[in-house]
Protein backbone atom coordinates (compact mmCIF):
# COMPACT_ATOMS: atom_id res chain seq x y z
CA UNK A 1 0.00 0.00 0.00
CA UNK A 2 3.18 2.49 0.69
CA UNK A 3 4.76 1.27 -2.47
CA UNK A 4 1.12 2.05 -4.65
CA UNK A 5 0.82 5.72 -3.05
CA UNK A 6 4.36 6.62 -3.36
CA UNK A 7 4.20 5.76 -7.08
CA UNK A 8 0.63 7.69 -7.31
CA UNK A 9 2.44 10.32 -5.94
CA UNK A 10 4.86 10.73 -8.28
CA UNK A 11 2.84 10.37 -11.47
CA UNK A 12 0.44 13.46 -10.07
CA UNK A 13 3.60 15.52 -9.69
CA UNK A 14 5.38 14.34 -13.15
CA UNK A 15 1.86 14.65 -14.86
CA UNK A 16 1.46 18.38 -14.56
CA UNK A 17 4.86 19.17 -15.01
CA UNK A 18 4.96 17.33 -18.38
CA UNK A 19 1.55 19.63 -19.36
CA UNK A 20 3.33 23.08 -17.92
CA UNK A 21 6.68 22.03 -19.80
CA UNK A 22 5.12 20.48 -22.84
CA UNK A 23 6.54 22.44 -25.14
CA UNK A 24 9.86 21.64 -23.58
CA UNK A 25 12.63 20.10 -25.66
CA UNK A 26 13.36 16.73 -26.23
CA UNK A 27 16.35 17.19 -23.89
CA UNK A 28 15.14 18.23 -20.89
CA UNK A 29 12.53 15.63 -21.03
CA UNK A 30 15.57 12.97 -21.45
CA UNK A 31 17.06 14.36 -18.37
CA UNK A 32 13.87 14.52 -16.25
CA UNK A 33 12.58 10.96 -17.03
CA UNK A 34 16.30 9.78 -16.02
CA UNK A 35 15.68 11.72 -12.31
CA UNK A 36 12.37 10.05 -12.19
CA UNK A 37 13.78 6.67 -12.73
CA UNK A 38 16.47 7.26 -10.55
CA UNK A 39 13.92 8.39 -7.74
CA UNK A 40 11.79 5.34 -8.50
CA UNK A 41 14.98 3.16 -7.78
CA UNK A 42 15.60 4.72 -4.68
CA UNK A 43 12.01 4.51 -3.29
CA UNK A 44 11.82 0.80 -3.91
CA UNK A 45 15.11 0.41 -2.15
CA UNK A 46 13.48 2.22 0.74
CA UNK A 47 10.22 0.18 0.18
CA UNK A 48 12.33 -3.21 0.40
CA UNK A 49 13.93 -2.09 3.96
CA UNK A 50 11.12 -1.19 5.44
CA UNK A 51 9.91 -4.60 4.55
CA UNK A 52 12.53 -6.48 6.11
CA UNK A 53 11.97 -4.84 9.25
CA UNK A 54 8.84 -5.22 9.41
CA UNK A 55 9.30 -9.28 9.06
CA UNK A 56 11.29 -9.33 11.58
CA UNK A 57 9.87 -11.00 14.99
CA UNK A 58 8.87 -8.40 17.99
CA UNK A 59 11.47 -7.36 20.68
CA UNK A 60 10.56 -9.08 24.08
CA UNK A 61 9.81 -7.02 27.19
CA UNK A 62 12.09 -6.40 30.21
CA UNK A 63 10.77 -7.91 33.44
CA UNK A 64 11.20 -5.65 36.04
CA UNK A 65 9.55 -7.84 38.80
CA UNK A 66 11.02 -9.05 41.99
CA UNK A 67 11.05 -12.56 43.14
CA UNK A 68 8.75 -13.46 45.64
CA UNK A 69 10.54 -13.91 49.23
CA UNK A 70 11.70 -17.31 50.29
CA UNK A 71 9.36 -18.54 53.18
CA UNK A 72 11.18 -21.00 55.73
CA UNK A 73 9.98 -24.34 56.32
CA UNK A 74 9.66 -24.14 60.17
CA UNK A 75 8.79 -20.38 60.73
CA UNK A 76 5.88 -18.69 58.60
CA UNK A 77 7.87 -15.66 59.30
CA UNK A 78 10.64 -14.27 56.19
CA UNK A 79 14.16 -15.49 56.65
CA UNK A 80 16.82 -12.73 56.49
CA UNK A 81 19.08 -12.80 53.57
CA UNK A 82 21.95 -15.38 54.18
CA UNK A 83 25.11 -13.56 55.50
CA UNK A 84 28.46 -14.57 52.90
CA UNK A 85 30.48 -17.35 54.17
CA UNK A 86 32.88 -16.53 56.84
CA UNK A 87 36.73 -16.20 55.79
CA UNK A 88 39.06 -19.17 56.69
CA UNK A 89 40.39 -18.00 60.06
CA UNK A 90 44.37 -19.33 61.19
CA UNK A 91 44.46 -22.54 62.93
CA UNK A 92 44.32 -22.08 66.80
CA UNK A 93 47.43 -24.46 68.00
CA UNK A 94 46.60 -27.33 70.28
CA UNK A 95 47.43 -26.59 74.21
CA UNK A 96 50.52 -28.18 75.14
CA UNK A 97 49.73 -30.74 77.65
CA UNK A 98 50.70 -29.75 81.15
CA UNK A 99 53.46 -30.85 82.85
CA UNK A 100 53.11 -33.36 85.96
CA UNK A 101 53.60 -32.29 89.71
CA UNK A 102 56.63 -33.37 90.99
CA UNK A 103 56.35 -32.70 94.94
CA UNK A 104 59.58 -31.07 96.04
CA UNK A 105 61.82 -33.52 98.05
CA UNK A 106 62.02 -33.59 101.70
CA UNK A 107 65.02 -33.77 103.16
CA UNK A 108 65.47 -34.87 106.71
CA UNK A 109 68.40 -35.52 108.63
CA UNK A 110 71.72 -36.60 106.70
CA UNK A 111 72.67 -39.93 107.30
CA UNK A 112 76.33 -40.33 107.74
CA UNK A 113 78.17 -43.00 106.81
CA UNK A 114 81.77 -43.84 105.45
CA UNK A 115 81.19 -43.83 101.94
CA UNK A 116 79.56 -40.74 101.86
CA UNK A 117 80.74 -37.23 103.14
CA UNK A 118 78.52 -34.59 104.60
CA UNK A 119 78.61 -30.90 102.96
CA UNK A 120 78.06 -27.93 105.29
CA UNK A 121 75.67 -25.44 104.65
CA UNK A 122 77.16 -22.01 103.19
CA UNK A 123 77.12 -19.32 105.66
CA UNK A 124 74.78 -17.02 106.46
CA UNK A 125 75.42 -13.05 105.74
CA UNK A 126 75.21 -12.92 109.72
CA UNK A 127 78.04 -15.11 110.12
CA UNK A 128 79.89 -13.29 107.44
CA UNK A 129 79.56 -9.49 109.59
CA UNK A 130 80.61 -10.13 112.99
CA UNK A 131 79.23 -7.99 115.94
CA UNK A 132 81.54 -5.29 116.88
CA UNK A 133 80.74 -5.74 120.66
CA UNK A 134 81.76 -9.26 120.42
CA UNK A 135 85.06 -9.58 118.66
CA UNK A 136 87.60 -10.28 120.48
CA UNK A 137 91.13 -8.70 119.57
CA UNK A 138 94.37 -11.37 120.59
CA UNK A 139 97.32 -9.79 122.74
CA UNK A 140 100.32 -11.42 122.77
CA UNK A 141 100.44 -11.51 126.43
CA UNK A 142 97.16 -13.88 126.01
CA UNK A 143 94.95 -11.92 128.41
CA UNK A 144 91.09 -11.53 127.66
CA UNK A 145 89.59 -9.43 125.55
CA UNK A 146 88.48 -6.64 127.60
CA UNK A 147 91.37 -5.10 127.56
CA UNK A 148 91.50 -5.53 123.70
CA UNK A 149 88.38 -3.69 124.20
CA UNK A 150 89.75 -0.87 126.24
CA UNK A 151 92.73 -0.52 123.75
CA UNK A 152 89.98 -0.05 121.19
CA UNK A 153 88.16 2.94 123.23
CA UNK A 154 91.58 4.27 123.56
CA UNK A 155 91.76 4.35 119.85
CA UNK A 156 88.74 6.01 119.21
CA UNK A 157 89.05 8.74 122.06
CA UNK A 158 92.43 9.66 120.56
CA UNK A 159 90.51 9.86 116.89
CA UNK A 160 87.61 11.94 118.43
CA UNK A 161 88.84 14.18 121.15
CA UNK A 162 91.56 15.08 119.32
CA UNK A 163 94.13 17.14 122.15
CA UNK A 164 94.20 20.04 119.32
CA UNK A 165 91.84 22.49 119.89
CA UNK A 166 90.09 24.83 117.17
CA UNK A 167 89.23 28.05 116.07
CA UNK A 168 86.94 29.97 117.44
CA UNK A 169 85.06 32.37 115.36
CA UNK A 170 83.08 34.90 117.28
CA UNK A 171 83.37 37.65 120.46
CA UNK A 172 86.39 37.38 123.02
CA UNK A 173 87.44 39.78 125.44
CA UNK A 174 90.46 39.67 127.55
CA UNK A 175 93.07 41.64 129.67
CA UNK A 176 95.99 43.42 128.80
CA UNK A 177 99.47 43.15 130.58
CA UNK A 178 103.15 44.66 129.73
CA UNK A 179 105.92 46.59 130.01
CA UNK A 180 106.60 50.10 128.55
CA UNK A 181 110.29 51.10 127.12
CA UNK A 182 109.02 54.99 126.61
CA UNK A 183 111.78 57.54 124.97
CA UNK A 184 112.74 60.87 126.22
CA UNK A 185 109.35 63.04 126.83
CA UNK A 186 109.78 66.82 127.04
CA UNK A 187 107.29 69.87 128.77
CA UNK A 188 106.41 72.91 126.72
CA UNK A 189 106.01 76.04 128.31
CA UNK A 190 105.27 79.65 126.64
CA UNK A 191 108.23 81.67 127.16
CA UNK A 192 105.95 85.10 126.37
CA UNK A 193 108.48 86.40 123.56
CA UNK A 194 107.01 86.39 119.83
CA UNK A 195 103.61 84.59 119.26
CA UNK A 196 103.61 80.76 119.36
CA UNK A 197 107.39 80.68 121.40
CA UNK A 198 107.54 77.84 123.59
CA UNK A 199 110.45 76.79 126.13
CA UNK A 200 111.00 72.70 126.08
CA UNK A 201 111.97 71.15 128.69
CA UNK A 202 113.62 67.53 128.79
CA UNK A 203 113.46 64.81 130.89
CA UNK A 204 115.07 61.06 130.36
CA UNK A 205 112.22 58.44 130.99
CA UNK A 206 112.22 55.69 132.92
CA UNK A 207 110.29 52.16 132.22
CA UNK A 208 107.04 51.60 133.10
CA UNK A 209 104.00 49.21 132.71
CA UNK A 210 101.00 49.16 130.81
CA UNK A 211 97.52 47.48 131.94
CA UNK A 212 94.38 47.67 129.73
CA UNK A 213 91.25 45.52 128.51
CA UNK A 214 89.90 44.20 125.08
CA UNK A 215 86.67 43.00 123.25
CA UNK A 216 86.48 41.89 119.54
CA UNK A 217 85.43 39.35 116.92
CA UNK A 218 86.86 36.79 115.38
CA UNK A 219 85.93 36.60 111.78
CA UNK A 220 88.28 33.86 111.11
CA UNK A 221 91.47 35.24 109.75
CA UNK A 222 90.79 38.81 110.63
CA UNK A 223 89.81 40.29 114.11
CA UNK A 224 88.51 43.63 114.92
CA UNK A 225 88.74 44.98 118.52
CA UNK A 226 88.21 47.97 120.91
CA UNK A 227 90.99 48.31 123.62
CA UNK A 228 91.03 50.70 126.44
CA UNK A 229 95.12 50.21 127.97
CA UNK A 230 96.38 52.84 130.71
CA UNK A 231 100.16 53.82 130.26
CA UNK A 232 102.56 54.66 132.82
CA UNK A 233 105.92 55.59 133.30
CA UNK A 234 108.38 57.98 135.57
CA UNK A 235 110.69 60.27 134.70
CA UNK A 236 113.66 62.20 135.91
CA UNK A 237 113.08 65.25 138.30
CA UNK A 238 110.58 63.00 139.14
CA UNK A 239 108.53 63.25 136.76
CA UNK A 240 105.39 61.35 136.21
CA UNK A 241 103.56 60.18 133.00
CA UNK A 242 100.36 58.82 132.41
CA UNK A 243 98.34 57.87 129.59
CA UNK A 244 94.82 56.67 128.66
CA UNK A 245 94.64 56.00 125.36
CA UNK A 246 91.19 54.28 124.03
CA UNK A 247 91.63 52.60 120.43
CA UNK A 248 90.11 50.21 117.82
CA UNK A 249 92.44 47.77 116.05
CA UNK A 250 92.55 45.66 113.37
CA UNK A 251 94.34 42.48 113.47
CA UNK A 252 95.70 39.88 110.41
CA UNK A 253 96.40 36.53 111.65
CA UNK A 254 97.68 33.31 109.81
CA UNK A 255 97.89 30.15 111.18
CA UNK A 256 101.50 28.04 111.29
CA UNK A 257 100.70 25.38 113.35
CA UNK A 258 98.10 23.27 115.19
CA UNK A 259 98.11 25.88 117.98
CA UNK A 260 99.76 28.70 116.27
CA UNK A 261 99.16 31.87 114.69
CA UNK A 262 101.26 35.13 113.65
CA UNK A 263 99.67 38.54 113.57
CA UNK A 264 99.90 42.18 112.69
CA UNK A 265 97.54 45.07 113.01
CA UNK A 266 97.02 48.47 113.42
CA UNK A 267 95.32 50.66 116.06
CA UNK A 268 94.05 54.50 115.92
CA UNK A 269 92.35 56.46 118.60
CA UNK A 270 92.72 59.12 120.81
CA UNK A 271 95.53 59.81 124.16
CA UNK A 272 94.68 61.34 127.09
CA UNK A 273 98.38 62.45 128.24
CA UNK A 274 98.94 63.57 131.86
CA UNK A 275 102.49 64.45 132.66
CA UNK A 276 102.79 66.20 136.27
CA UNK A 277 105.67 67.47 138.33
CA UNK A 278 104.20 69.91 140.86
CA UNK A 279 102.23 71.53 137.62
CA UNK A 280 100.30 69.30 135.54
CA UNK A 281 100.52 69.26 131.78
CA UNK A 282 97.91 67.50 129.99
CA UNK A 283 96.04 67.29 126.83
CA UNK A 284 93.99 65.32 124.86
CA UNK A 285 95.30 64.24 120.66
CA UNK A 286 95.01 61.44 118.33
CA UNK A 287 97.68 58.29 119.00
CA UNK A 288 98.38 55.22 116.94
CA UNK A 289 100.07 52.12 117.17
CA UNK A 290 101.70 49.19 114.76
CA UNK A 291 101.51 45.57 116.15
CA UNK A 292 103.55 42.74 115.70
CA UNK A 293 103.66 39.20 117.23
CA UNK A 294 101.91 35.50 117.91
CA UNK A 295 99.07 33.37 119.34
CA UNK A 296 99.33 30.52 121.20
CA UNK A 297 95.40 28.64 121.74
CA UNK A 298 95.81 27.15 125.04
CA UNK A 299 92.60 25.35 125.18
CA UNK A 300 89.50 25.38 123.10
CA UNK A 301 87.86 28.57 124.35
CA UNK A 302 90.56 30.73 124.97
CA UNK A 303 94.31 31.70 124.11
CA UNK A 304 97.40 34.12 124.52
CA UNK A 305 99.11 36.64 122.51
CA UNK A 306 102.47 38.19 122.72
CA UNK A 307 102.78 41.41 121.33
CA UNK A 308 105.38 44.17 119.99
CA UNK A 309 103.30 47.82 120.05
CA UNK A 310 105.03 50.99 118.94
CA UNK A 311 102.90 53.39 120.32
CA UNK A 312 102.91 57.00 119.39
CA UNK A 313 100.86 60.30 120.21
CA UNK A 314 100.69 63.16 118.64
CA UNK A 315 102.10 66.99 119.84
CA UNK A 316 100.71 69.25 121.97
CA UNK A 317 100.98 73.03 123.31
CA UNK A 318 102.08 71.76 127.02
CA UNK A 319 104.06 68.44 125.53
CA UNK A 320 106.41 66.89 122.63
CA UNK A 321 104.65 63.34 121.30
CA UNK A 322 105.27 60.38 122.92
CA UNK A 323 106.61 57.31 121.91
CA UNK A 324 107.46 53.98 123.25
CA UNK A 325 108.18 50.60 122.83
CA UNK A 326 105.56 48.19 124.59
CA UNK A 327 105.89 44.41 125.11
CA UNK A 328 102.99 42.73 126.37
CA UNK A 329 100.91 39.54 126.90
CA UNK A 330 97.08 39.87 126.07
CA UNK A 331 94.55 36.29 126.60
CA UNK A 332 91.20 36.29 124.64
CA UNK A 333 88.72 34.25 126.29
CA UNK A 334 85.93 33.06 123.63
CA UNK A 335 82.10 34.17 124.28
Amino acid sequence: MIRSFSKFLLLALFIPSTLVWGQASQAELDTRRERLADLLARVSIHEAQVTRLLSKNPVPRTNFDLPPPAVNVTTPSISPIPAPPPAPSAPVPLPSPEAPYVPPPQFGDPVISESVKVVPAPPSLDDLVADPNQIEIPTPDGNSSEEGEEDLDEAYAKLYNSDVPSRHKGYYFGPLLGFIFPGDIATRTPNGGSPGGYDTTPYESDSGYLIGLQAGKDFGSIKLEGEYAYHSFDASAGMQASVHAFFSRIILEKEVGDRFDIRTGLGMGMGFVNLEKGVEFSGVGFAYDFLLGVAYRVGENWGLQFDYRYFLTAANDEYDRINSHVWLVSASVDL
